[in-house]
């Protein structure tokens, strides 16, 4: 036997009869066979061994059995023996004649029963068991799937029993479209690998339930993270609605709660899906007892309990089951959370048919009541240590709006809003306890409230009531609250005239208490309300104790305090009379007129309208009325309205923002803002552009502006003081000057006199700038000559108060002694006298243009604006220009040499 090859080592190809090695030639086609059949177990069976996942066992076995055997498609079914049923487990992934039948999907989902004669005699048989399926396809029992592959042209099957410890598990189902592919070597091939497939089976199965519990154990313990970071109601609804559904086929879900007395349990989280919401109104919903037929009972057990909710008697169950039948659930299982020995809480979900709730879920449910326990009952103590805090924030953000009060309509607006905004509680009436002790008054009600009796409560909140009524005695005798529930009051009879002012209501309960500072009783309090907080009744009570006593002592405050200002009303008015404008020189009779304008409007916020020739001290009574009002610990806030440029008035008045414009590189705060609160000095109000006009009325009209730029709207207080030197009516009729703004502005009009018109205050002020002036130079001048305070008398000063400062500073840096001798006053053309000329025989031409010639010369040549000769001739200044041209006045004949 010389380099013989053993037999074992025999390919494929060497068992189909021929080999590649001269020294191996079988002849005897038996012997082939049976190497055969050897070499194909082997293959298979050493492949088999190594399968884990079932697609490549069917992948494996078809592809490696087709390569030898002819026949169509296989697949794997395994037995229920619960339901005694045999259901598809792997496919062939070839394609399978009957695939394109329209009842192929219900065909590999299908259970089939095991009594069927087709599988009875392959379990009789013991053995792969071939059957030409046209004549078993009709026999009463056998399954429609036969009938299926023979329209597909299926013509024999082959079925082969897979056992696991001498028990059936399974079939072998191999199809072939002739009846002539299983052949006796065929199944004797299948017969031999058959413990390996099911022996594969079984591993796919275990390896299958093994991954299907580490998947499980997965998902809870990532589901029991989650819990464990839940800190509200909907994140646990969160957690079980999502995670909880990965793991157990449900519709819905809805837990419970069981209230204090451990007697009635209410929703504690409700899918949406639950309906629950169609129950708000239903008080079976918010309170069920606990022996309903469902909770008492699956709280006798300790696992979940599942109900068949078809086999329920719905006249008996509670709303919310036959809501969720209503709805389409069939069946639905309970489990009771409970802790520290009670069932406190409760898990219900739900699945639109029954079968669906198996001991899985029910193991898993089981598996994280605990943590589901846990997680509630931290929720309610958050929620619990969130109520508490809110009451106390609540009573703390009352207390502060309660401190606040000062009269009794602001107390009865605090309680209002927070009684019924707030808490749903309506204040019928609060009672005073008078000086007597015994009398009851009326101090505050909603007569609101009352509005179907509200002829009765009129008459009876406008009586005094003693401290013996039986409501207000049981409430003054008790020391904490009394609560009265309306229904209980009525049905015992309660005589008392206000129960049926309660009933009216619609409310269920009343609560009175008796108000009370130390030892003291101020009086009763009685609220309406549903639901009864004990701790924020009493905090707010306490309240409003305080704040009432505190009105109380402030009323008799301030009747003393008005007592006072009567007794000191004449001594006011002496004060009134007396003016003390230290700043002002000047106390003739012109001057004295002002003052008593000055005074009458200072106080007040009203605009004023100073009037009058440049240089008469506008700016200086404007600072008097400024420092004279109420306004006066801010500073005056001044605008030239005529030192501008027409474009930057409207950003230096109401500011802009940045980027408003060209050079706008940062935001400006504009002078009406900086006023706010104080007063805004609008100097050469005439000179102002028609177009900031219009802006400066609304501002006016609203107290409210917009910075260039900008898009909000901000508020001011702001008080206008308005000085011009023209003659505002004239220019409204010339329509240089708008007349609403003009009424706006002349609200309070003041105009201040010329210099010339105050003869007897030149002196003081004279003297009052020789003093400034010499103190600023350095200079001992001590006073003025008589000749020289005769020149100042004797000038038509056109320049007023202005000029004469001016022109006292000029003779002071131009004088040598102590006595100012001589005053430099413009002086007039050579041949003309000092006065104005006196014209005994001259023409009406000539006096014409001699006095325009002189008030051309006291103005220093200037035609028109302020201080010009127009403005003081009171006449345009283009009808100046056409009378000096018609003259022949040159500037020679006016400008000094």
């Amino acid at each position: 036997m010389k380099n013989r090859k053993s037999i074992t080592a025999v390919s494929f190809t060497e068992t189909a009869g021929h080999t590649n090695d001269p020294d191996i030639i079988i002849s005897d086609p038996h012997i082939r066979l049976l190497e055969k059949e050897r070499h194909v177990l082997l293959a298979l069976g050493d492949d088999l061994t190594k399968v884990r996942e079932k697609n490549d066992l069917i992948l494996l076995f078809s592809s490696r059995i087709r390569e030898l055997y002819p026949f169509s498609h296989s697949l794997i079914t395994l037995i229920n023996y619960a339901s005694q049923t045999y259901t598809p487990f792997l496919l062939d992934p070839a394609p399978s004649p009957v695939e394109s039948h329209h009842a192929y999907p219900a065909l590999i989902t299908a259970h089939y029963p095991v009594d069927s004669p087709l599988i009875q005699q392959v379990l009789t048989n013991d053995a792969p068991t071939a059957f030409i399926i046209r004549d078993i396809m009709d026999v009463p029992g056998n399954p429609d799937f036969l009938r299926l592959n023979y329209e597909a042209g299926i013509r024999e099957i082959l079925l082969t029993p897979l056992k696991s410890k001498e028990q059936p598990i399974g079939f072998l189902h191999m199809y072939a479209a002739d009846t002539t592919s299983f052949t006796d070597e065929f199944r004797n091939v299948i017969k031999g690998i058959a413990p390996q497939i099911s022996s594969a089976v079984t591993n796919i199965i275990k390896n299958e339930e093994i991954a299907h519990e580490e998947w499980i154990n997965e998902v809870l313990l990532s589901l029991s993270n989650e819990m464990a970071k839940v800190r509200t109601r909907q994140d646990l609804l969160k957690v079980i609605t999502s995670s909880l559904r990965e793991l157990i086929c449900f519709s819905h879900s809805m837990m419970t709660v069981m209230d204090e007395t451990l007697e009635y349990y209410k929703a504690y989280l409700v899918d949406e899906e639950a309906r629950l919401s169609e129950l708000t109104d239903c008080s079976e919903a918010l309170s069920i007892p606990v022996d309903d037929g469902i909770y008492d009972i699956a709280s006798l057990y300790y696992k979940p309990l599942i109900f068949d909710m078809q086999t329920l008697n719905m006249d008996t169950m509670p709303a919310w089951c036959k809501l969720q039948y209503e709805a389409g659930a069939r069946e639905m299982i309970v489990k009771i959370l409970g802790g520290n020995g009670s069932a406190r809480y409760g898990l219900m979900l739900f699945a639109p048919k029954t079968g669906t709730f198996g001991p899985t879920a029910a193991n898993i449910i089981q598996r994280i009541s605990s943590q589901l326990f846990t997680a509630a009952s931290n929720i309610s103590a958050n929620e619990e240590i969130l109520r508490r805090e809110n009451e106390k924030s609540f009573l703390l953000e009352f207390s502060h709006d309660i401190a606040a009060v000062r009269t009794k309509d602001e107390l009865k607006q605090a309680i209002f809003r927070v009684l019924q905004q707030v808490l749903n509680v309506k204040l019928p009436m609060i009672r005073i306890l008078e000086d007597d002790g015994l009398t009851l008054s009326p101090y505050m009600y909603d007569e609101t409230m009352f509005e179907k009796m509200k002829t009765t409560f009129t008459s009876l909140s406008a009586k005094n009531i003693d401290i013996h009524e039986a409501l207000s005695a049981r409430v003054l005798n008790s020391e904490e609250p009394v609560i009265f529930n309306i229904a209980e009051e009525v049905r015992q009879g309660n005589p008392s005239p206000y129960i049926p002012l309660w009933q009216s209501t619609g409310m269920a309960n009343t609560f009175g208490a008796r108000l009370r500072v130390g030892n003291t009783n101020l009086g009763t309090i009685w609220l309406l309300t549903d639901d009864i907080n004990l701790n924020i009744l009493k905090g707010i009570c306490a309240q409003i104790s305080i704040a009432i006593s505190n009105i109380r002592a402030n009323e008799k405050i301030l009747a003393y305090k008005q007592k006072l200002e009567i007794e000191n009303d004449y001594l006011k008015e002496q004060i009134q009379t007396i003016y003390n404008f230290s700043e002002i020189i000047g106390s003739g009779a012109q001057m004295q007129k002002t003052y008593r304008l000055i005074s009458q409007v200072a106080e007040s916020s009203s605009t004023v309208l100073l009037l009058g020739e440049t240089g008469t001290g506008k700016e200086l009574i404007a600072r008097a009325i400024h420092n004279a009002s109420p306004r006066k610990g801010k500073l005056m806030v001044k605008v030239n309205c005529a030192a501008l440029p027409a474009h930057l008035i409207e950003s230096e008045l109401f500011g802009h923002e940045k980027g408003a414009f060209t050079g706008a590189i940062d935001r400006r705060i504009g002078k009406f803002e900086l006023a706010n609160h104080s007063t805004l000095f609008l100097d050469e109000i005439g000179e102002m552009p028609p177009e900031l006009q219009v802006k400066l009325l609304r501002v006016l009209q609203e107290r409210e502006l917009e910075r260039i730029g900008g898009r909000t709207t901000i508020k001011v207080d702001v008080r206008i003081i308005a000085a011009t030197n023209r003659n505002l009516e004239a220019e409204v009729q010339a329509g240089r000057f708008r007349s609403d703004l003009y009424y706006r502005l002349n609200v309070f009009p003041i105009n201040l006199p010329p210099l010339r018109e105050r003869q007897e205050d030149i002196a003081p002020l004279a003297n009052f700038f020789v003093a400034k002036f010499s103190k600023n130079t350095g200079k001992k001048v001590n006073g003025l000559s008589a000749k020289v305070l005769q020149e100042l008398k004797s000038y038509h000063w056109p320049g007023n108060v202005r000029e004469l400062e001016h022109l006292i500073e000029r003779s002071i840096l131009l004088c040598d002694g102590h006595m100012l001798k001589e005053i430099h006053l413009p002086r007039h053309q050579p041949g003309e006298s000092a006065q104005s000329p006196v014209f005994s025989n001259a023409t009406l031409e000539q006096i014409e243009r001699a006095y325009i010639v002189d008030v051309l010369k006291r103005c220093s040549g200037k035609i028109s604006g302020a201080g010009g000769a127009a403005e003081i001739l009171e006449i345009p200044g283009t009808t100046l220009h056409s009378k000096i041209k018609k003259l022949g006045i040159s500037k020679a004949d006016y400008f000094m040499k």
